[in-house]
This record gives C-alpha cells, sequence and structure tokens, in this order.
C-alpha cells in the first residue's frame, strides 16, 4: 500500500511539472478556458454537410451552444445578428473579418433547421448536434447554462467566455484594429 501511494504521489507531481513547465514555455493548451486554444469543432450543418469551426480561423468568432426552445437564447441571437452586421468586414489585432458559429442543441433537428431557416440569420455557420448534451465534443465546452458564448480570435485562442449579447459590440471594440 506504501509503494502504491509512494508511486502515485510521483506520478501526480511529475504530471503537475509538466503542465507548469508547459506553461512556462508558452505553449498554448487546448482547452475551454481564456488562454486556451478552442480546438476544433465540426458538425452538420442545415444543408446537410459537416461544417468545421476551424475552417474559420483567420477571422475573430463568436461560437455559441444555443438551443431555438431557450427564451433567453432567442433574445441573445438579436444581439449576436446586429454584432454580426456591424462587425462584419471590420479589421481585429487577430482577425481579419468576424463570423459566428452556432451549435443548435435542440432535442429535435428539425425544429432547430425551421427556425434557423425562419430566422433569416446572415451568418450561416450553424450546426446541429444529435444527442447534444452526451456528446464528448459538447461537453468539451464546459458550459452549464444556455446560450454559451466564446470570443475566439483569429488563431483559434480564446479571449472571452460566459458573456451576453449585448456585451458582444464592446468586446469586439476592444479587440478591432485601431
Amino acid at each position: 500500500m506504501k509503494r502504491l501511494l509512494t508511486t502515485t504521489g510521483i506520478l501526480l507531481f511529475s504530471m503537475l511539472m509538466l503542465h507548469a513547465v508547459a506553461q512556462s514555455s508558452g505553449e498554448v493548451v487546448t482547452g475551454n478556458e481564456i488562454g486556451n486554444d478552442i480546438g476544433d469543432f465540426e458538425a452538420k450543418g442545415t444543408d446537410g454537410n459537416f461544417k468545421k469551426l476551424s475552417d474559420l480561423r483567420g477571422n475573430m468568432v463568436l461560437l455559441v451552444l444555443w438551443n431555438s426552445k431557450c427564451g433567453h437564447c432567442v433574445t441573445e441571437n438579436k444581439f449576436y445578428q446586429e454584432a454580426y452586421n456591424q462587425f462584419h468586414d471590420k479589421q481585429f489585432t487577430k482577425g481579419k473579418g468576424f463570423e459566428v458559429y452556432q451549435i443548435g442543441l435542440d432535442k429535435e433537428e428539425a425544429t432547430w433547421k425551421e427556425y434557423i431557416e425562419a430566422s433569416g440569420f446572415p451568418y450561416k455557420n450553424h450546426v446541429y448536434v444529435l444527442d447534444s448534451w452526451k456528446d464528448p465534443n459538447v461537453r468539451f465546452f464546459g458550459v452549464k447554462n444556455l446560450p454559451g458564448t466564446f470570443l475566439i480570435d483569429g488563431d483559434g485562442i480564446i479571449l472571452e467566455k460566459g458573456f451576453g449579447g449585448k456585451e458582444l459590440p464592446a468586446l469586439l471594440e476592444k479587440y478591432q484594429k485601431k
């Protein structure tokens, strides 16, 4: 038992040291926290084709996890549309434009698709994940309440998270090229 505890302690210490070295060397860690690389995500869009988050690299990206039956999500969508119209063609310190990538977490794909088509969103990066809350790729984001929001720079680094739609224009202005 003593040997097991010693071995476990050594392994834990080694893992912590490796993590500290990676952090101090400036290595970017993939994760869901500010300063992390968001990694990639791919899901089926309204047209049936798969859309990758990484296809938007080079742009500032608002990543939103939401549901069309969530009243707060629907309200927030109006702010995302306004921000998209205002900032889509703007230059940012680390991004040549602004895009929105929305991950639909509805229980039924048809309901989600009908809402997207009826809403007339100016952006087209809408994807859907079946049985979404159980999907490990969705769980990676660590979102507990909808809508879940992330502002990502052109290199895929998370700049901001967990903000409301009313805050989005000020955040985009903060990262806009002067």
